[in-house]
């Protein structure tokens, strides 16, 4: 059998290194989507219609260099955006075989710039309880975010109010519904937010619309075939976007890091601007899909 010259051993393995640093490189680190989506729920408050939700979900922050390029530039993108209040999804810091975990002040330093009218609010992941919460919960203190975990709260606007209502981390801590939607008025518009969107069978009725992460959308996917893994009871074909199952409407942001391997292919970081409007869940942009 002839054996293959360097020139020819060099042809085929160009296309395997491209891909390579694309996976590893490029589009982890250097590219970021922004989305704009339509919301619509019947149980929403018509004189809110329009208000801009920033998420941001999965930082997974390493300890690396290329880390506070990347996780800057994603905070300036959100910024950009200019959404009137912002949530951030859980999963703050990483700590893998791959690396260290990102500092903490470093990570609370850029934080710090993220700004809404209406403020910025966050949850806590399943990574965080495997790092520190309470180094999590005094990270994200520190860049003047409110922390929200089995409660809620109001958020007053000229136009009217509405609540935000959260659950602790449903993998890894003791998570309570009743606490979460306490002493919201009957009828109140109410954004919810849980880490994972596993718990969709589970969340009230109250709730007009709410946010997840965790996911990742899979993180790499294969042509013609999806994500490989997504960590969901629910598989693949619900590992991103507004997701229903019966009243209960709730989008997976992709987010923007990575745990376990640092690699993305073919699902780049993705940060999400939400529009809410008071209608059918069928109005929606892009439409969901439905859990049966």
């Amino acid at each position: 059998m002839q054996k293959l010259s360097i020139r020819h051993k060099l042809v085929l393995l160009f296309p395997i290194m491209a891909l390579w640093v694309w996976a590893f490189v490029v589009e982890p680190y250097f590219i970021t989507v922004t989305e704009e989506i339509k919301i619509c729920s019947p149980t929403w408050d018509a004189k809110l219609d329009g208000l801009k939700v920033g998420i941001w979900g999965d930082i997974h922050g390493r300890g690396i260099p290329l880390e506070n390029l990347r996780i800057g530039n994603q905070a300036k993108k959100l910024n950009s955006m200019k959404p009137d209040i912002i949530f951030l999804l859980g999963d703050y810091i990483t700590r893998s075989f791959f690396g260290e975990s990102m500092d903490e002040k470093e990570l609370s330093k850029i934080l710090s710039t993220l700004k809404a009218p209406y403020g910025v609010y966050a949850i806590m992941g399943n990574h965080d309880s495997y790092f520190s919460r309470p180094k999590i919960r005094k990270m994200l203190r520190a860049a003047n975010i409110d922390v929200i975990e089995n409660s809620n709260r109001k958020i007053s606007t000229p136009k009217g109010d509405f609540y935000v209502a959260a659950i602790a981390d449903p993998v890894t801590s003791s998570y309570s519904y009743r606490a979460a939607f306490k002493k919201i008025p009957q009828g109140a518009p109410v954004i919810f937010l849980t880490h994972s969107h596993d718990v969709i069978r589970e969340i009230p009725n109250a709730a007009s619309v709410s946010f997840a992460g965790h996911t990742h959308g899979g993180q790499v996917r294969i042509p013609f075939l999806g994500p490989i893994a997504t960590h969901s009871i629910y598989g693949r074909h619900f590992s991103d976007g507004l997701i229903q199952y019966e009243n209960r409407l709730i989008y997976v942001n992709i987010g923007t890091g990575m745990s376990r391997y640092p690699v993305r292919f073919l699902c780049p970081p993705t940060i999400t601007l939400a529009k809410i409007y008071k209608g059918n869940q069928s109005e929606s942009v892009p439409s969901p899909k439905t859990i049966k």
